[in-house]
This record gives structure tokens, C-alpha cells and sequence, in this order.
């Protein structure tokens, strides 16, 4: 019971979060504005696509190595210079805006996406207190989520009226906030070394690799195919069944439910384990995709982003957690850094991939038809969680021959 008292609300986790809720925030204002804004000088959804696609490839070729930098250099003065050359990727937005530069600067970004995202996700495990590890987790995805939410949905509105020159000044605000955060936090790369002896001899590819997390990892990529959809094809969408911009609405019910699902599933997590929450929410997930692809009211929109919002209010955080308790503390960033690799790599998989798909299927059954992918979350995990579920609570079930012999002796006469 003493354990569940260790404070999680640190000045160092909360400086974490808003550093980490806004810096999303501004990512996924240009994720979502960016296929909008090619849009207008191209009508093809794939060339649309390949701007997020461009970022992700960026970002996970360049994962392979940030596991490593990360674990042996500074973090906060990593941070600080990962944010300010993100300003400077953003800066250079205004310099021309034809494609082909566009995506030059969105191959940029993706490397300043890849090193940030890392950091973020690394120092706030670090920073959690491991009897509280559920929570701490579910509660900074919050905040990474809420940004992602809230970015494509002011993207969606704002350009609607203004232009993208003028989004992105606000971007350029909204990192540089971020970057002011960055130089109140501290480095927390000792927590990596509780056990040194263990990674001192370690080849260079075990930095990047551990077999434990494949599971989790490709759960989260699939998990990311599906929300590449939502992000980069829903203002699309609205012109398709002329509701427009109050499409985003969407973004608001989704942003609704996500918060109000986890105030409670970090802590069921800690106290029940990751069984009881992922198999419901990939259910949810797929009947609101499903929906959404059939919608053609904003009160069937509402309901699909309502029930997506429960999947990506758990699937994520969740599964990251217990990719967490798969691996030692000096692993972390290990587990961490494969996590954000299989991310991008759903990410650029379903930005060009639906991308095609609603080429000739349009945009609503293609939010139909990932949903499928949802039922692929949830029939992998089924027959993969029982395999890594020994792995997890090893240490925890030692006492467990004890209680055994206990009630063996009660039975006796």
C-alpha cells in the first residue's frame, strides 16, 4: 500500500507533460495541415499522404540510432537542441512551398520528430515511480494524445478560413513555448543505469533491439495504421459528405472520450493488468471506424469518434506500460525507442497505403475497411499476450509455491 503513495505529480512530470501536450499539439497541426494545404495544389490523396509518409520514414530511419545517442549523451541539452532545430525546420517552410521542397522539409522534421518523441517518451518513464507505472504512463499518453487530437482539429478549422502561412507561425509559437520548457528539465539518463554491468559488453544492435517488446511493438504499429486515417484523410472526408469543416468535430468527441476513459485506466492497469482494458478497446475501435465509414450525420460522427477515442485513450499507453514490465530498467529506452520506430512505421504505412485505397474506394470505406485492422489488434494479442504473460510478472509470482504448500497443510487431517 506504501508504494501506491510515491508522488507522481513531480514539478519534473508536470514540466514533462505541458512540454509534451504542446509540442504535440503543433506536430499534428502540421501533420493534418500539410495534406490540406497539397490538396489545393494537387487533387491526388496519395501525394497528399506522402507528406506524413515522408516525416514517418525520416523519423524511423533515424530511430535505429536515437536509442543510442539518448543513452549516452545529456537528455535535457538533447531536448533543447532536438526543439530548436525543429524551430528551424519550420522556419524554413516559408522559404519556397512547392512539393518538392515540402517534402525535403517534412524529411527534416522527421528526424527532429524522431529525436524529440524519444526524449519526451524516455524521460517521462524515467521520471514515473514504478508502483505507479500504469498510471504515470496513461497520464503523460494523455497529454501526448490531447495534443494529437487537438492538433489536426484546429489545422482542420483554422484552414478552413486562413492559410497555411499563417497555421504555421502559430506552430512556430507553440514549439518555441515547448523549447522554453525544455530548459527547466533535468537529465534522467542515471535511472538507466541501475544495472550497468548488464549493457557495459553489449553489441551496438542490442541498444536497439529487444526481442520481449516485438509483441507490443507491432500491436502499436497496426494500432497506428489506423489512426493515419483519421488524421491525415478527415477534412478530406467532410467535403465527400458535405459536412465540411464541422467534421472535426469528430476530433472533439474522440478528445471527450480519451480524456474521461484515462482518468481510470492507468490505475485498473497497475491493479488488473493490461487484459481486461486492450480487448475492449480494439473492439470499440473497429465498431467506430466501421461507423465512421458509413457516416453521413454529424451524430453518427460523434459516436464513431467517441468510440475510436476509447481505442486510442488504451491501446497505446496500455501497451506501451507493458512493454515497460517486459524489459529491465536500463532498457527502457530500448523498449521505448522500438516502440516510436514501429509508431512511424504504421504511421507511413497507413498515410500512403489508405491513401491509395480511398483513391478508389473514397474516403468512408476506407475508414471501414481499417477497421479490420483493429480486429487484427485484437486476434494477435489474443493468441500473443498468454506467450509473453509468464515474462511479466516473474518476479512477482515467486511466492506463489508458499501459498501452495500453505493450503496443502490446511488439508491435512
Amino acid at each position: 500500500m506504501g508504494k501506491r503513495k510515491v508522488k507522481l505529480w513531480t514539478n519534473q512530470y508536470v514540466i514533462i507533460v505541458l512540454l509534451s501536450l504542446v509540442m504535440f499539439c503543433a506536430f499534428y497541426m502540421i501533420t493534418a495541415g500539410f495534406p490540406i494545404f497539397v490538396s489545393t495544389i494537387s487533387d491526388n490523396p496519395a501525394i497528399a499522404g506522402t507528406m506524413t509518409t515522408t516525416l514517418m520514414v525520416a523519423s524511423l530511419v533515424t530511430r535505429f540510432f536515437a536509442s543510442v545517442i539518448i543513452q549516452k549523451v545529456n537528455m535535457k541539452w538533447l531536448l533543447v537542441i532536438s526543439l530548436l532545430y525543429f524551430l528551424g525546420t519550420i522556419a524554413l517552410t516559408f522559404v519556397n512551398t512547392s512539393i518538392g521542397f515540402l517534402i525535403f522539409i517534412r524529411a527534416l522534421q522527421g528526424i527532429g520528430f524522431c529525436m524529440l518523441t524519444s526524449l519526451v517518451f524516455t524521460i517521462s518513464s524515467n521520471i514515473v515511480p514504478k508502483s505507479r507505472l500504469g498510471e504515470g504512463i496513461v497520464y503523460f499518453a494523455l497529454s501526448t494524445s490531447v495534443g494529437t487530437t487537438i492538433g489536426p482539429l484546429i489545422a482542420i478549422s483554422y484552414l478552413a478560413n486562413y492559410s497555411f502561412r499563417s497555421m504555421l507561425m502559430i506552430t512556430f509559437g507553440l514549439i518555441l513555448f515547448s523549447f522554453v520548457c525544455s530548459f527547466f528539465t533535468k537529465n534522467t539518463v542515471k535511472k538507466e543505469k541501475e544495472s550497468p554491468q548488464e549493457t557495459k559488453n553489449e553489441p551496438f544492435y542490442k541498444y536497439m533491439f529487444d526481442k520481449r517488446v516485438l509483441l507490443p511493438c507491432i500491436l502499436v504499429s497496426l494500432n497506428y495504421i489506423a489512426i493515419a486515417g483519421t488524421v491525415n484523410f478527415m477534412g478530406a472526408f467532410g467535403k465527400e459528405i458535405n459536412l465540411g469543416g464541422r467534421i472535426s468535430q469528430f476530433f472533439i468527441a474522440q478528445g471527450i472520450a480519451m480524456v474521461i476513459v484515462r482518468a481510470f485506466s492507468g490505475k485498473i492497469f497497475d491493479r488488473f493488468g493490461h487484459r481486461i482494458l486492450i480487448i475492449p478497446a480494439a473492439i470499440s475501435g473497429a465498431v467506430g471506424l466501421t461507423l465512421l465509414g458509413f457516416s453521413r450525420s454529424m451524430l453518427m460522427v460523434l459516436v464513431s469518434g467517441a468510440l475510436f477515442g476509447i481505442a486510442f485513450a488504451i491501446i497505446h499507453p496500455i501497451i506501451q506500460a507493458w512493454a515497460l514490465t517486459l524489459v529491465p530498467p536500463e532498457k527502457k529506452a530500448t523498449a521505448n525507442s522500438m516502440l516510436l520506430i514501429f509508431i512511424d512505421f504504421g504511421l507511413a504505412i497507413g498515410s500512403v497505403g489508405l491513401g491509395f485505397l480511398a483513391k478508389y474506394v473514397g474516403y468512408g470505406m476506407t475508414f471501414s475497411y481499417s477497421a479490420s485492422v483493429m480486429i487484427i489488434i485484437l486476434v494477435l494479442y489474443l493468441m500473443g499476450s498468454k506467450k509473453t504473460a509468464t515474462a511479466e510478472p516473474e518476479r512477482k509470482t515467486q511466492p506463489k509455491p508458499k501459498r501452495m504448500i500453505l493450503a496443502i497443510g490446511r488439508d491435512k487431517p
